[in-house]
C-alpha cells in the first residue's frame, strides 16, 4: 500500500526557501481550492499554523488542531505539512489517534485523492473523520491526543 507518492509540479518551482540558518523549514499555510472558510476561520487557522514548530526539511509531518464530538464519532481537523521542495500527492493513507503515553485511541485508512498535491514547503489543514467502528479505546480525551501516521514495516 502507498502512502503517498510525489510529482514534480512545475507551477511550485518558484517556491522560495524558507529554511532558516539552523537547517529548518517553516510552511506557507494553504487552504483547499474546495474549502470555503471565513475569515474568522482563516485567522484562526493562521494562529496554530503560527504556532508550529519548524520541520527539517524533506518531512512529511501531521499535526493535530481540533478534536470535535459528533455524537459517538469524532472530527479531527490536522495540518498536513511538507518541507519537500516538490508538491506531494497523497494515496492512501493509515491515520492512529494516540493518546500521550502512545497508547492507540483510533485507527483508520484514509483515501486523501481528493485532497490533491500539497505545494512544496506548505501546510495545509484537513478533517479526518473517525466512525465510532473505529476506535480502539473506549475512549478519546478531549485534551492530550495526537493524530499520527502509521509507517508499515515491510
Amino acid at each position: 500500500m502507498s502512502l503517498f507518492g510525489k510529482r514534480d509540479n512545475a507551477a511550485f518551482l518558484d517556491v522560495p526557501k524558507l529554511a532558516n540558518h539552523d537547517d529548518t523549514v517553516h510552511t506557507v499555510l494553504m487552504f483547499h481550492r474546495g474549502w470555503d472558510i471565513s475569515k474568522q476561520e482563516e485567522y484562526v487557522y493562521k494562529f496554530h499554523h503560527q504556532r508550529l514548530p519548524a520541520l527539517k526539511p524533506n518531512q512529511i509531518s501531521i499535526s493535530g488542531i481540533k478534536l470535535t464530538r459528533v455524537e459517538d464519532d469524532v472530527i479531527i481537523e490536522a495540518f498536513l505539512r511538507s518541507s519537500i521542495e516538490k508538491a506531494v500527492s497523497f494515496d492512501i493513507v493509515d491515520l492512529l489517534l494516540v493518546d500521550g503515553d502512545g497508547k492507540f485511541l483510533a485507527k483508520k485508512t484514509f483515501d486523501l485523492a481528493e485532497l490533491g498535491e500539497l505545494p512544496a514547503l506548505s501546510c495545509m489543514p484537513w478533517r479526518f473523520l473517525f466512525e465510532e467502528g473505529d476506535m480502539l479505546a473506549e475512549s478519546i480525551p478531549d485534551e492530550g491526543w495526537k493524530i499520527a501516521f502509521e509507517w508499515k514495516r515491510k
